[in-house]
Parts: C-alpha cells; sequence; structure tokens
C-alpha cells in the first residue's frame, strides 16, 4: 500500500511516532470557533524521544505563557538545563519541548498549560511510553517481523531518496554477526522502488555505516569478490526491486544482504520466484521479508578467509491486498481484503522446478524459522491470513 511506505518516522524531531495528532480548532464559551489552540504534534512518543513540538495558533499580536504543570521531573523548555516549566513571549508556531528518556517500566504523563493574552487556556498532554530494548525498531511498517532479542543480532534500517525525491526506507535486516549474514530481509514492494530510471549497478560493498547503527566491517563478507567455492553471492532484496536510483541499486550490494547460495537454485527456482514475486505487485504495496535458516553448521569462507556461515534453506514471506487500491494501512485491513503465501527451498542444486512447488503457509514458516512476521497485523486477521497457501492466486505456476 502506496500509503505506507513512507517512513512515518521523518519528522526529525522524533526517534520514533506511535501516534500523531492534529491541531485542533478551539471553541469559545458560546460555541464559535476560537482563534487559539495549544496542542503536541505527538501526543504519544516512544521511551526514546527526546524532542517534541507544542503547535500554537493564534493572532500574531497575542503572548502566550506556556507552564510544564504535571512531569517537571523529566520535560524542560530548555535542552540543555533541566526544570524550566515557564515559555513565555508573542506567539510562535512550534514551541520546542525536551523530554529525559524513560528507563523505567511505567508509562508517564506530562501536561503543559498555555495561557493566551486574549484570556484564553488550554492544556496539552504528552504521553511518553514505558522503556522497552526494542524501541528504535519498532514501526508500524508492515513488513517488519517482531523483535527477537538475541546478542549476535544487529537491527538497522537503510533509507534512501528515490527518484520522485521521496525520502524512504529501502530495506531493514536482522544481521546475524556471528554467521555474517541477515537473518532476514524485509521491505516494501512498489513501482516507485521498481520503475527503471537506472540498472544493476554490481556496486559489491560492505555496508560503509554512513547510516546508523554501525555493523563492524569485520563482522561483515569481503564480498567484492566471489566466494570462490561455488557459491553465488546471493541477494536477499534482489537488485531488480530497487531500480528507482544509483544510490538506492547500491544499497542492495551491501555484504550485509548477501547470503552464500547454490549458484544453480540462485540462477534458476529462486530467480523465478523474484520475478514472480514483481509481478504481483498488483496497484498496491507488496510486503516482502527473504531470509535465511541454519539447518547445520556449514560454513564457507570468503576471499579474505573469513569464516561465513552457509544457510541449509532460503525462505520468503509475502503479503498484499487482494484487489489493491483499498486506501487503508495493513492493520486497517480485514482478512477478507488480505493474502499472504510463504515458500521454503533447500539451498541446493536439487531445488528447481517451479515455485509453486516449495510454497507454504506463512505460518509454517513461522514454525520453522521461530520468527514471528507482519508483527502489525491485528490478531484476528494474522491468523487466518497466515494459514492462506494458495500459489495459484499468487500465479506461481
Amino acid at each position: 500500500m502506496l500509503r505506507n511506505i513512507y517512513p512515518e518516522t521523518m519528522k526529525k524531531v522524533v526517534l520514533v511516532v506511535l501516534s500523531a495528532v492534529l491541531a485542533f480548532a478551539c471553541k469559545d464559551d458560546d460555541g464559535s470557533e476560537g482563534g487559539t489552540s495549544a496542542v503536541f504534534r505527538y501526543d504519544t512518543v516512544n521511551c526514546e524521544t527526546t524532542v517534541n513540538q507544542l503547535l500554537l495558533e493564534g493572532g500574531a499580536d497575542l503572548t502566550f505563557k506556556a507552564t510544564i504543570a504535571e512531569g517537571t521531573q523529566w520535560l524542560s523548555f530548555s535542552q540543555q538545563q533541566t526544570g524550566v516549566t515557564v515559555k513565555e513571549g508573542t506567539i510562535a508556531p512550534i514551541v520546542f519541548v525536551y523530554s529525559q528518556k524513560n528507563t523505567t517500566p511505567d508509562v508517564r504523563e506530562a501536561t503543559v498549560v498555555v495561557e493566551f493574552s486574549n484570556g484564553d487556556r488550554h492544556e496539552a498532554t504528552l504521553t511518553q511510553l514505558e522503556y522497552t530494548s526494542s524501541a528504535t525498531y519498532d514501526k508500524s511498517w508492515a513488513e517488519q517481523p517482531q523483535y527477537e532479542e538475541n546478542s549476535s543480532y544487529i537491527y538497522k534500517t537503510y533509507y534512501t531518496t528515490l527518484a520522485n525525491s521521496k525520502y524512504v526506507r529501502n530495506y531493514s535486516i536482522c544481521y546475524d554477526a556471528d554467521k555474517k549474514v541477515a537473518r532476514w530481509v524485509a521491505y516494501p514492494l512498489h513501482t516507485s522502488y521498481t520503475t527503471p530510471n537506472t540498472g544493476r549497478t554490481d556496486a559489491w560493498a560492505y555496508d560503509p555505516n554512513t547510516q546508523q547503527p554501525t555493523i563492524p566491517e569485520s563482522d561483515q563478507q569481503y564480498i567484492i569478490q566471489t566466494y570462490g567455492s561455488g557459491y553465488a553471492r546471493g541477494h536477499q532484496c534482489p537488485s531488480a526491486d530497487r531500480y528507482s536510483t544509483d544510490a538506492t541499486n547500491e544499497m542492495t550490494f551491501y555484504a550485509t544482504n548477501m547470503m552464500p547460495q547454490n549458484s544453480r537454485f540462485n540462477s534458476g527456482v529462486w530467480g523465478t520466484l523474484e520475478n514472480k514475486v514483481r509481478e504481483n505487485m498488483v496497484k498496491d504495496t507488496l510486503y516482502v521479508v527473504t531470509g535465511t535458516y541454519f539447518g547445520d553448521s556449514q560454513t564457507t569462507t570468503d576471499r579474505k578467509g573469513n569464516v561465513i556461515g552457509v544457510p541449509s534453506d532460503c525462505w520468503k514471506v509475502l503479503l498484499r491486498t487482494k484487489k489493491g487500491n483499498t486506501g487503508k494501512r495493513i492493520e486497517e485491513c480485514t482478512a477478507d481484503e488480505l493474502m499472504g503465501i510463504g515458500f521454503w527451498f533447500a539451498n541446493a542444486s536439487s531445488s528447481t522446478g517451479s515455485p509453486a512447488e516449495y510454497s507454504m503457509s506463512i505460518a509454517e514458516v513461522e514454525r520453522k524459522t521461530g520468527f514471528t512476521f507482519f508483527r502489525n497485523l491485528p490478531a484476528e486477521a494474522a491468523e487466518a491470513v497466515k494459514r492462506q497457501n494458495d500459489p495459484g492466486a499468487w500465479k506461481m505456476n
């Protein structure tokens, strides 16, 4: 769904936005529309948020006085100094309010009272959620799997600017630093990403760590050359899924997006599946998670001698609306508006034929991998959609 592919966190004043409110028009005592209002741009923020915006509306000749009435222990009008609880002056459309990170297990609230020189008085409430270790990871993106705590996992999202000038997420990874291979790569698929403005860049490279968090080069594969042992450098987010700009495509050649794949499998049924997935972008965004499974201890080495885990199996799960153009976010859809499917392949030359032969339900892929996919689906829809397995509906034959 195109409405859901752009990051909800692009407002640089917060790390993660969980709920947004719009400025509202206030009414005077006689019921008529008044000329002042005061409201937080985001009324609910996560535990990592340290900056928010108080939006004020009123005539240019008015002055205001804002007072932090509740939450003075963790909220301030000064970024450098705690305990600054009063801000006043002429009307400004934005007043910055600074909070401390919430390291407690409790949700907390703060109230700011704003008094205008014309006598109007308003209260604005800010809610900061309790501490969670996954706060910087949690998004409302439809493709986002459930966070799994593991000391070797690094969660990262790569952002890019498309040819349409939109700054969006490119793909997200759960990177296993021990294996030097991502456990999964999740991404939205839409024509805004795939419409060719460039081609395959073959820009094989380490993740340059221009975006956070850092993945040390020592924890990455040396991918500039092939493995030299019969394995192909297999993309998890395919190059052809990202033809909008050179920079967008180049990210698909990062070492963190690569997995050692059997060469025949990579160029055969796996490539066929990738092509058929792109054919399923029907008037709406398709959500994809591709990943690896390590059922044994098989490894290979790169040209620098690094030991790389070789997945015994490769898998993919897909989710989209049935008819497209719903105008809804995935979490707003009912089960009968959605379709989902999974695929599971041995990473071997024996994996040949049609993708349909390797289809299974998303629930079965969850059982095999231990990951929970499409975590933002409402429970009642998730149970039904994750049981589906109809390769014909996806034209996978």
